[in-house]
C-alpha cells in the first residue's frame, strides 16, 4: 500500500473518530470499525472477484481489480458513515 493509502486511512478513521465523538460514542471503536470495514470490502471485493469471475480474470488486469476494490471500500465507507449519521442523529431527536 502506498503512502496515499495510509493517509486515506487515517482520514477513515479520523472521521469516523469524528463521528463517534460528536454522538458521544465510544470513539476508537469506531475510528478502527470505518478502518476494517474499508478494508474488509476492498478483500471482499476483490475475493468474489476471484470467485464468481474466474473465466473473465484474463481481461482485467491486477491493477484495475484494485482500482475497482478501493473505490468500491471507498463507496462501502461513505455509505456506512451516513447511515451511522443518520441513525444516531434520529435517536437524539426523539
Amino acid at each position: 500500500m502506498s503512502a496515499l493509502g495510509y493517509i486515506l486511512i487515517f482520514y477513515i478513521g479520523f472521521y469516523f473518530y469524528r463521528l463517534a465523538e460528536n454522538y458521544n460514542k465510544n470513539k476508537w471503536l469506531y475510528g478502527f470499525l470505518g478502518i476494517i470495514f474499508f478494508l474488509t470490502m476492498m478483500f471482499l471485493y476483490a475475493f468474489t472477484f476471484r470467485l464468481f469471475f474466474i473465466e473473465e480474470i484474463n481481461d482485467f488486469t491486477f491493477a484495475s481489480i484494485s482500482f475497482k476494490s478501493f473505490f468500491i471500500g471507498l463507496i462501502s465507507v461513505f455509505f456506512l458513515f451516513h447511515l451511522l449519521n443518520f441513525i444516531w442523529s434520529r435517536k437524539i431527536k426523539k
